[in-house]
């Protein structure tokens, strides 16, 4: 599990370590700052309510609680939910139920990538009470299978684009002159041969040197792919940011429309997604590690499918620092793997 935090972990007694667990699971629970008193009686603890106090204050004092204004209970801080995850945390996981009704859900929908985005992001809300983003899985950049200029009339081609993946661009050109179907066909031929697996700026280095119609088409094919990745940078599916909004802690109309200008952006949500992560790594990014100021309230947990494969999506989801850690990550790390498997099979048909 990654960290994306510099700050340093405390070395806690196993009388602090269930203090602070207990502590966490009630305001996950309860939303509300937890008292001495509660700690005692819900969690029977062993100890007087007075070294309890003692406890918390040392815990406060570590930087892994804080007192909420003038409250009587504690809460925990962003390095409190650190130091659980990484040291306290119940092994993340699904119920075997819920491993095979979510299982067979997918199982039972069309081969249709978009149908499966959709499918996980409504899954992953609905496991977590979160909110959940997915992307499309797509290589680092967008490279070319097969190309194919097909005349239309006069100086006007068409120009069609398989690109890995299975998705194909289409666009109509007008040429500086009217070429014979002949020339054009061998040009797709050339095209198709030399450039099979470039992206654009391939495309570009290959052919600077070419000037009239092979020029114009090899412009126009390199400024197909930079637009295909564009756009699917910013292609993102979600799904359950009510979740999120009915939620205690987003009770502030402030909070509420900066975290929805947010998440409703694609460009910038875009950069919620984590840079790079291995195959089987789940990042958990905390409160102020993330340093998303609208999300500062949020921790993001996120993961990728498509081990094996040629192309890569992100799946994750986004909720209060207030969130089952455990459930989430093991949601994540699920449904992604269900993700995995599915694209393994539809890159087979595509290859």
């Amino acid at each position: 599990m990654m960290r994306t935090t510099t700050a340093s972990i405390p070395n806690l007694g196993e009388r602090q370590r269930d203090i602070l667990a207990a502590v966490i699971h009630e305001y996950i629970l309860t939303a509300l700052p937890v008292a001495s008193a509660a700690l005692v009686h819900r969690y029977r603890l062993p100890i007087s309510s007075a070294t309890v106090r003692n406890e918390l204050a040392s815990l406060e004092e570590a930087g892994l609680l804080m007192h909420p204004h003038t409250s009587a209970g504690r809460i925990p801080t962003d390095l409190g939910y650190r130091f659980f995850i990484e040291s306290l945390m119940p092994e993340p996981g699904l119920a075997a139920d819920e491993q095979l009704m979510v299982s067979h859900q997918f199982q039972q929908a069309q081969r249709d990538l978009a149908e499966w985005m959709r499918l996980a992001a409504s899954t992953l809300a609905r496991l977590t009470a979160e909110a959940a983003i997915v992307t499309p899985p797509a290589a680092e950049r967008t490279t070319l299978r097969h190309i194919e200029v097909i005349p239309v009339t006069g100086a006007r081609v068409l120009l069609v684009a398989v690109l890995e993946g299975g998705a194909v661009r289409q666009q109509l050109l007008e040429l500086a002159r009217s070429v014979a179907t002949e020339e054009l066909r061998v040009l797709s031929a050339r095209l198709s041969d030399q450039l099979a697996g470039a992206n654009a700026p391939r495309v570009r280095e290959t052919f600077a040197n070419e000037r009239g119609v092979v020029a114009e088409v090899i412009g126009a094919l390199a400024d197909l792919l930079d637009e295909h990745d564009n756009i699917r940078s910013r292609e993102i599916y979600y799904d359950g940011f009510q979740n999120i909004l009915a939620q205690p802690e987003f009770a502030s109309s402030d909070r509420i429309r900066d975290m929805l200008s947010l998440l409703e952006d694609r460009t910038r949500l875009a950069a919620v997604l984590p840079p790079a992560l291995a195959d089987d790594q789940v990042l958990v990014s905390i409160g102020s590690e993330h340093h998303l100021e609208p999300l500062a309230d949020c921790s993001l947990v996120f993961g990728r499918y498509g081990a094996g494969t040629a192309f890569i999506g992100y799946i994750g989801i986004v909720g209060p620092t207030r969130m089952d850690y455990a459930r989430s990550i093991g949601a994540v790390r699920y449904v992604g793997g269900l993700m995995s498997d599915l694209l393994r099979v539809v890159e087979g048909t595509w290859s």
